[in-house]
């Protein structure tokens, strides 16, 4: 059985412990959002895949397979009455969504086997998303947490 499921709950624990008082989305959103949002195993797109896997035999084995998969996220911020100089204050929203995703991958540094569910988590590329909004600056990072892990028999 894949450890997709368990992974995806570990890493939504993890974005609760990383910010307790941020909007933590477990896949896409389905209310209403804060300023501030966390979504794990979301790729932000009806056209994409949220996670991304590839299993392996190891070894000439049958069992257990390697799997590694992809799993997408994001941060995203938003401040519609950000200003600077008398401009819509893009640098705040930047700011914000790279401290969220600084709290994550402390997370992630503090525990990359996610107790022990996986042989190896870890944040593997990043995309900014910088818009400027009729209701205000927004920033959205969309990030891949790479795993590495042996599936349960």
């Amino acid at each position: 059985m894949s450890t997709i499921p368990v992974v995806l709950d570990a890493l939504v624990a993890a974005a609760e412990r990383a910010w307790p008082d941020v909007q933590v989305l477990d896949g896409g959103p389905t209310t209403e959002l804060r300023d501030d949002v966390i979504a794990i195993g979301y790729s932000g797109s009806a056209a994409e895949s949220d996670v991304r896997s590839t299993l392996t035999g190891e070894q000439l084995d049958l069992q257990p397979d390697l799997e590694r998969y992809d799993v997408m996220c994001m941060t995203s911020a938003w401040r519609g009455n950000a200003q600077r100089d008398g401009r819509p204050d893009a640098r705040t929203t930047r700011q914000r969504a790279f401290e969220l995703l600084a709290g994550i991958r402390r997370e992630l540094a503090r525990d990359p086997r996610l107790g022990g569910t996986v042989m190896m988590a870890r944040l593997s590329t990043l995309d900014l998303v910088a818009d400027q909004t009729s209701a205000g600056p927004v920033c959205t990072i969309r990030f891949v947490v790479h795993v590495d892990a042996f599936t349960e028999e």
